[in-house]
């Protein structure tokens, strides 16, 4: 089986999370890095993201994860046209891109479902009120 060609500007439909089932990834850059190989810098739009800092308490998009194409392959399952053409996914981006290369960030390689379960449960250790 041939890998499928991931590109930049792309949209996808994947196995989302129950109740977000209209959420779709946008692939906003591929980086290749000497530890990692293909990093996939991805937003998932259309979630309903518990976070505790925001009024409401829901984040409706992680605007930037960087991730394997072992995570894209698990998770995508049809191209969706073209992303929008947002920036937010670049200011967490520089973020990620300063950490990583001081050694402090890396990348997800699980399926995005279980990213985003992942960051609801960092940023609730964070200090949420109970």
């Amino acid at each position: 089986m041939s890998k499928p060609d991931y590109a930049v500007g792309q949209s996808w439909t994947y196995r989302t999370r129950p109740g977000e089932e209209a959420s779709r990834v946008a692939i906003r850059r591929i980086d290749i890095e000497p530890e990692d190989g293909e990093v996939f810098h991805v937003s998932i739009l259309g979630v309903k993201l518990r976070n505790h800092r925001l009024p409401g308490g829901i984040q409706p998009a992680m605007h930037h994860a960087a991730v394997s194409r072992a995570s894209l392959d698990a998770s995508l399952l049809e191209p969706d046209g073209q992303a929008d053409a947002e920036e937010h996914w670049r200011d967490g981006y520089e973020v990620w891109r300063q950490a990583y290369d001081n050694g402090d960030a890396g990348i997800f390689d699980i399926p995005l479902a279980d990213v985003l379960g992942y960051i609801e449960r960092v940023v609730a250790a964070s200090g949420e009120a109970r």
